[in-house]
C-alpha cells in the first residue's frame, strides 16, 4: 500500500506565480532519509523541505532541507515556504505579534509573519566572517571576468557557509559568464551595489556542488552578503540599523525581491532576510 504525503511547491520571495524560487514543501513524518533525498532529486527544485514535529514542544515544527543532491543544515528560500505554508494551510495558529519557532539543523530560526503586507521574515544565526581560500583573481576566472573585477572575497556564514564575493559594478554583473568546469563544487554568490531596478543590490548564486548550479533566490547567502555589506560600510547605516532591498533571478526569468534589516552594526550584529510567498501546486505524494 502507497504511503500518501501532501506536497505543495512554493514560490518564496515573490507574490507572482511562477517567479521567484519555487521549493516543495513535504509533510514528512513517517519518511526515511534515503526516500527524502530521492523526493528532493526527483522534484529538479533547488531545494525540498519536509515539515516534521518539533523536538521541543514549545517549538512550531522541525524542518529538514535536501538539495538535488545533499541535506543542507539550514537555507532561507526553503524556510520561507514552509512558513507561509504552516499559516496559509493552518497547521499552525499565532497569537498576536507571536514569531514562528523553526528548528532547522543548524539551530531554531524565527520567523516573524507580517499579515498585512505577506512578508515572512526569518532571523539568521549569527554572522562568522573567515578569510576565503580564493582570491579575487580566482573568482573572476570562475565568472569569465577580467583583473579587477572583483573587488572583494570572503567566506561568511549566518547559517551555512557561502563564498561572498563582490563585483564592481552592475555593469561588470552583466557580463557575468560563469564558466561550469571552472565552478565545479564551488558555492559562491555574488553581489554588486546597484540593479537594474529599484532595488539597492544584485545577486547571483552558483551551487554546483550540491547539485544546483544556478539558484534564482537564496535566502541563506543573501543573509551574509548583508552581514558583509553592514560590517564593511558599503551602504548607509543609521542608529546602527541597515536596511535595503535586494533582486535575483532576473538572469534566469525567475525575478524575487529580498528585504534585508541588519540591526546591531557593527559588533552585534543581527541578521533578518523576509520575503513574500505564493503556493502554486497542492498534491499528493504517493510513495512506496
Amino acid at each position: 500500500m502507497a504511503l500518501t504525503r501532501r506536497i505543495r511547491h512554493v514560490d518564496a520571495f515573490t507574490s507572482v506565480p511562477l517567479e521567484g524560487n519555487p521549493a516543495a514543501v513535504v509533510d514528512g513524518e513517517g519518511i526515511d532519509d534515503a526516500t527524502m533525498q530521492r523526493i528532493a532529486l526527483n522534484q529538479h527544485l533547488s531545494e525540498t523541505v519536509f515539515l516534521l514535529p518539533p523536538r521541543d514542544p514549545a517549538n512550531h515544527q522541525r524542518i529538514r532541507i535536501f538539495t538535488p543532491g545533499t541535506e543542507m543544515p539550514f537555507a532561507g528560500h526553503p524556510t520561507i515556504a514552509a512558513s507561509h505554508t504552516l499559516v496559509t494551510d493552518g497547521i499552525v495558529t499565532l497569537q498576536d505579534g507571536e514569531a514562528l519557532r523553526i528548528e532547522t539543523e543548524a539551530g531554531l530560526i524565527p520567523v516573524d509573519v507580517d499579515t498585512t503586507t505577506g512578508v515572512y521574515t526569518m532571523t539568521q544565526r549569527p554572522p562568522e566572517f573567515r578569510p576565503a581560500k580564493a582570491s579575487v583573481d580566482d573568482v573572476a576566472g570562475w565568472l569569465g571576468l577580467g583583473a579587477g573585477d572583483v573587488i572583494r572575497s570572503e567566506d561568511v556564514t549566518t547559517g551555512v557557509w557561502w563564498h561572498i564575493a563582490q563585483v564592481a559594478s552592475f555593469d561588470v554583473m552583466l557580463r557575468v559568464k560563469p564558466n561550469p568546469l571552472r565552478l565545479e563544487g564551488q558555492a559562491v554568490s555574488l553581489f554588486c551595489i546597484g540593479s537594474g531596478s529599484d532595488a539597492d543590490v544584485r545577486v547571483r548564486t552558483f551551487a554546483p556542488g550540491a547539485g544546483v548550479f544556478e539558484d534564482p533566490v537564496t535566502g541563506s547567502s543573501n543573509g551574509c552578503i548583508a552581514a558583509l555589506i553592514a560590517r564593511d560600510g558599503l551602504l548607509p547605516v543609521h542608529d546602527g540599523a541597515l536596511r535595503y532591498t535586494a533582486e535575483q533571478g532576473i538572469e534566469m526569468g525567475q525575478p524575487g525581491r529580498i528585504y534585508l534589516d541588519v540591526r546591531g552594526v557593527p559588533d552585534a550584529m543581527t541578521v533578518r532576510v523576509g520575503g513574500k510567498a505564493v503556493t502554486v501546486l497542492r498534491g499528493e505524494l504517493l510513495l512506496p
